[in-house]
């Protein structure tokens, strides 16, 4: 009963809290980033978590007192995140440059692979690119589907299918997502999680996903990689010319290619990524974000 209590007021907390975040208005969204970030960076634990995931990124290629000064900056775009998903009209205002290479590639006529990592405006351009007539489809967890998933999970993936886009269980399994490709989707895939592959990121080695690689490969479905950049317009989406699998003497090229162009933009702009410690497996001990 005591168990079931706590959850209920666990429950009642988080409502309270989405509502508050809805009703912000836009044009104060900026000091409540600001204002969360600063309260957030006064907190030790906060501090040394943005640090190691900072050094995690950064440790190989920069000095130590660039990542802390970037940790701080990382702060803040976790804040910004957090804040804007409950906003969607602020959240898929999201500037693409290169959607004719998406177009291209679904040319083909087997689909496409859209390739992206956890890191800038992942987690709310999907509706933009339904918007622009791209029939897309992005694979999931299969707790991110369920009823009971946290309030911010579903919020993300109701931002990122407000197009007229769909989230697709992974439990589709591998003849599913080949099935999509088939009826001509583009299939948004993550190459930054954990997996069994190992691969070379950010002057680490790693464990990463073979995932999008392969099923390009086994069904020469073209590549396009997604990155997040930023230039003196501020920060925008850029898709990639298509990569052909057919072009590449393995799936392993492939995803090497894959990971060039993603490391490129990650480096560039560190601090927009997502709980970068939570997205490679290694084999040795790593602190995960909770």
């Amino acid at each position: 009963m005591l168990r079931e209590t706590s959850g209920a007021r666990s429950r009642t907390a988080s409502s309270v809290v989405e509502t508050a975040r809805r009703r912000t208005p836009e044009a104060v969204l900026p000091f409540v980033v600001g204002a969360r970030s600063r309260l957030a960076w006064a907190v030790p634990a906060v501090r040394r978590e943005a640090r190691q995931q900072m050094s995690f990124l950064l440790g190989s290629t920069r000095p130590s007192a660039e990542a802390d000064r970037v940790a701080r900056r990382y702060v803040r775009e976790m804040a910004r995140r957090s804040e804007v998903r409950w906003h969607p009209r602020v959240a898929t205002a999201v500037r693409v440059e290169g959607i004719e290479h998406a177009r291209a590639a679904l040319e083909s006529g087997r689909g496409a692979v859209l390739s992206f990592m956890h890191h800038g405006l992942y987690d709310r351009v999907f509706t933009t690119l339904s918007r622009q007539g791209l029939s897309l489809a992005m694979v999931v967890h299969p707790y991110m589907l369920r009823d009971d998933a946290p309030a911010w999970i579903r919020q993300h993936v109701r931002v990122n299918t407000l197009g007229g886009g769909r989230a697709v269980s992974t439990e589709v399994g591998a003849a599913g997502l080949v099935a999509l490709l088939g009826e001509g989707h583009l299939l948004a895939i993550a190459s930054d999680v954990p997996g069994r592959t190992p691969v070379r990121f950010a002057d680490r080695e790693v464990l990463g996903s073979f995932g999008a690689a392969r099923l390009a490969t086994e069904t020469g479905a073209p590549v396009v990689v997604m990155t997040s950049e930023r230039d003196d317009r501020g920060e925008h989406v850029r898709l990639h010319p298509p990569l052909a699998p057919a072009a590449f003497e393995s799936a392993n090229a492939l995803l090497d290619r894959i990971l060039v162009a993603h490391e490129r933009a990650v480096l560039d702009w560190p601090e927009a990524s997502d709980l970068p410690l939570s997205r490679w497996g290694t084999s040795q001990p790593q602190v995960r974000a909770q």
